[in-house]
């Protein structure tokens, strides 16, 4: 039954991404020469969200209590604290590292698996990096934009970013499928849950792929510049996992123009 309900809901996106409105001038933007090609992923991206993925985010959401769904992000931005380690010491700053490990371990101990943020109440702040981050600050350009099927907004540094991600996961290495993909499952959906607010938004937007590609790419640009951005981009626009809970991210500016 699963499978075939996961199977209608793929043919169910492939139909509405044969949909997709593509604009004459698509391509021309120097971010984002794949414009045709992202558009008709975005597409599928939208009719697969519509018909499944935020049926279940907002299932989740309604039988949920927030107090619930805060430990829970938690729990996942603490098993993050392995890659902003990493990624800091990466970048050169040893310092944000080692501090990454002691959230690590205050965390994964008093704070029972990072329900709680101990750490925060201690003054140790996250310090989140990625490898998409450090790629840029070891020059790698960011590339044209990218839209990748079902994860969404990209751009190709970020998307060759994600493969030592998953290796700095640790649930990469429980070796266990009943919980790995049970673990991924409950990751992506926590996400689209905090992501709702914001995504929504976008859907009112005159061109939605336009509003999501401008947002993502402006939160990217704050993230490099550790949060020294414009006023109008640092909100977590599209970054489930950041501190401020996606609930908050109600009135961000969004640049409509291509």
């Amino acid at each position: 039954m699963k499978k075939k309900i996961l199977a209608l809901a793929l043919v169910g996106a492939a139909l509405l991404s044969g949909c997709a409105s593509v604009p004459k001038d698509s391509g021309q933007n120097p971010d984002d020469p794949w414009e045709t090609l992202n558009r008709q992923t975005f597409a599928f991206n939208q009719g697969l969200d519509f018909i499944l993925i935020r049926p279940l985010a907002k299932g989740y959401q309604f039988i949920t209590p927030k107090p619930v769904r805060e430990g829970v992000t938690r729990v996942f931005q603490n098993t993050m604290e392995p890659s902003n380690a990493v990624n800091n010491v990466l970048q050169g700053k040893v310092e944000e590292g080692i501090l990454s490990l002691f959230r690590l371990m205050i965390n994964s101990t008093v704070g029972v698996v990072g329900i709680f943020d101990v750490a925060q109440m201690v003054d140790i702040p996250r310090m989140p990096e990625d490898f998409g981050q450090t790629l840029a600050t070891w020059g790698v350009p960011k590339g044209p934009y990218f839209v990748i099927p079902v994860l969404g907004p990209s751009t190709v540094r970020d998307t060759v970013g994600l493969v030592p991600e998953v290796f700095l996961d640790p649930n990469t290495y429980v070796g266990r499928d009943w919980f790995v993909w049970p673990w991924w499952g409950a990751k992506f959906v926590n996400a689209r849950e905090r992501l709702l607010p914001v995504t929504d938004m976008l859907d009112k937007t005159v061109d939605p792929y336009v509003a999501t590609r401008n947002a993502y790419l402006q939160q990217r640009q704050n993230s490099l510049q550790n949060g020294d951005g414009p006023a109008m981009i640092q909100q977590p626009l599209l970054s489930p996992f950041g501190d401020d809970d996606a609930d908050d991210a109600d009135k961000p500016a969004m640049d409509e123009k291509k």
